[in-house]
């Protein structure tokens, strides 16, 4: 499907709950609506309907977010629904790691083909500070299962905040020295009372690549994946690197998002959405031809750094 702008989209995240069973500092730090009314959530064959009326407007490849999606009970039934629709080629979730160890082996029979990890801090107490009571170990043990299972490429995901975790840059790369995996710093985002009150604490990408010259620029043969990748000689993974502050990809932008009470946000840094769920109840038959116009209209670019307030937290959101 070609936007107005002429860029293929062809991805959809799925945010399958606001639910969280964390309270990270720059996502939602108070806890508020991390516990929503299940009610309001898209239904495993809602998600199911409405991906494959998107398959039917160009969407090959479904991530599924939150909130933390392992908490929904029924995310097996989501993602096997997923996987059987017709055109859709890759399936992979983000999550914050504390229950893959023990749901890991499940995800993958279900379907699931890949995993994203969020890991802020390689410090227990730290950890536990940042997330609002995480658990390092078992996000550890999650990720090294995942490798094990297969659901490569395994990618973790690093907000770097100055003052906070900005002391433990090298530590994290190092865990692709001997992990075939992709360690992905990303700049924080003016989302949420904490990042729009914070701008000072964000970290421009470019200032830890310019002190590290044993990074090794590799060449980008897919202009719509965000992240900018470097080698390190000797290392089994690769590092990346998301800027949306300070390098704006949305030139290349693929990719819209549904959030779990039915909007479609055509993008993460505009207030503008669609709400689905009317389609939904009047059961048109021409779904795919409504995809199609809602996607054509997705906007140019985000608004961040133009004091841009988001109409919903991160978490309500999918990232």
């Amino acid at each position: 499907m070609i936007d107005r702008y002429g860029r293929k989209i062809e991805y959809l995240r799925i945010s399958v709950t606001q639910n969280c069973n964390l309270k990270c500092i720059y996502c939602n730090p108070d806890g508020d609506h991390c516990k929503e009314n299940q009610e309001q959530n898209l239904s495993p064959k809602e998600i199911e309907k409405i991906t494959r009326a998107m398959a039917k407007a160009g969407i090959k490849k479904v991530r599924l977010t939150g909130g933390e999606p392992l908490v929904r009970h029924d995310i097996y039934e989501i993602i096997s629904r997923i996987s059987r629709i017709k055109g859709i080629e890759d399936i992979a979730m983000t999550t914050n790691g504390i229950n893959l160890l023990k749901m890991a082996r499940d995800l993958k029979t279900a379907g699931l083909q890949r995993i994203n990890i969020s890991l802020d801090s390689l410090n227990k107490d730290k950890f536990k500070q940042i997330t609002g009571g995480g658990e390092l170990e078992k996000t550890l043990e999650g990720i090294d299962l995942a490798l094990e299972l297969g659901m490569t490429p395994v990618k973790i995901n690093t907000v770097l905040i100055k003052g906070v975790n900005d002391n433990e840059i090298d530590e994290i790369i190092e865990l692709a020295r001997n992990r075939p995996i992709e360690v992905r710093f990303i700049e924080l985002m003016p989302m949420g009372c904490f990042g729009e009150n914070n701008a000072d604490k964000i970290i421009r990408n470019d200032e830890v690549i310019k002190v590290r010259p044993a990074l090794k620029y590799l060449e980008k043969n897919d202009k719509s994946v965000p992240a900018v990748y470097y080698g390190m000689e000797g290392f089994a993974g690769k590092i990346g690197f998301i800027s949306p502050m300070t390098h704006q990809f949305c030139s290349d932008c693929n990719r819209i998002r549904l959030t779990s009470d039915g909007k479609i946000r055509l993008c993460l840094g505009n207030n503008e959405e669609v709400d689905i769920r009317e389609a939904l109840q009047l059961k048109a038959k021409n779904m795919g031809v409504i995809m199609k116009q809602i996607i054509f209209n997705k906007p140019m670019g985000h608004h961040f750094g133009e004091k841009f307030s988001s109409s919903r937290k991160m978490q309500m959101i999918g990232g």
